[in-house]
């Protein structure tokens, strides 16, 4: 269970609750609390049963609460061995802080992160073919145009600039958020799309918008 990514506090949390019933509503307990509320009286007559999606329900609840240093030494092992080396510790933290809530197990976190690490190896634009068209195409290009010219690269400026326009040129956030995320990421997922903004950084964020643009116009 540890090599597929069960944080060990989360297993024995479950493992607790198998055969065992604290006379509470609550579910999550720390060490501490199992060894006080246990009682030899509540065990159960009847066979326990392991669920395992409840079990990796458990896991998701302890990996929302965990604290991102913790979790970024628990998650080396899930790393490739190719980047492992090579990703900075707080830049991993700042990513483990913006996808942990969707990591049920702590094998998931590659998938749902590695485009922060690593560029993707395509671009899903067959999904931006119902929303491109020469209006979109120009505010991309007056885009990559102002974030050449930004200084301040935090989410609240990158969202506020993109925003604004947006407005200017008389678009809908629903035509222009998912391409800047598929332009970002490669595919429609992925936390908040400014914060990835924020995390890839100045060069690369201008580098995968203007890779996007020129897969698009060919």
């Amino acid at each position: 269970f540890k090599e597929i990514g069960f944080l060990p506090e989360a297993f024995i949390n479950m493992l607790a609750l198998l055969g065992w019933n604290p006379g509470l509503e609550q579910e999550l307990f720390t060490l501490q609390e199992l060894t006080t509320h246990f009682s030899i009286e509540r065990i159960h007559k009847g066979g326990a049963k392991f669920d395992f999606e409840k079990a990796k329900w458990f896991n998701h609840q302890y990996i929302q609460k965990a604290d991102n240093t913790y979790l970024a030494q628990a998650l080396q092992d899930f790393i490739p061995i190719e980047h492992r080396n090579h990703i900075a510790r707080p830049l991993l933290e700042q990513v483990i802080g913006l996808v942990k809530e969707r990591l049920y197990l702590l094998k998931d976190f590659w998938e749902q992160a590695s485009f922060f690490f690593v560029r993707p190896l395509q671009w899903d634009t067959a999904s931006l073919n119902s929303k491109w068209n020469e209006k979109t195409n120009h505010f991309f290009e007056q885009y990559l145009q102002l974030l050449a010219q930004t200084d301040t690269w935090t989410v609240s400026d990158l969202e506020h600039q993109f925003l604004d326009l947006m407005q200017r040129h008389e678009l809908k956030k629903g035509e222009v958020l998912l391409p800047l995320r598929i332009m970002l990421v490669g595919a429609k997922f992925g936390p908040d799309v400014f914060a990835i903004e924020q995390s890839l950084g100045k060069e690369e964020s201008i580098w995968r918008i203007k890779n996007t643009l020129n897969l698009l116009a060919s």
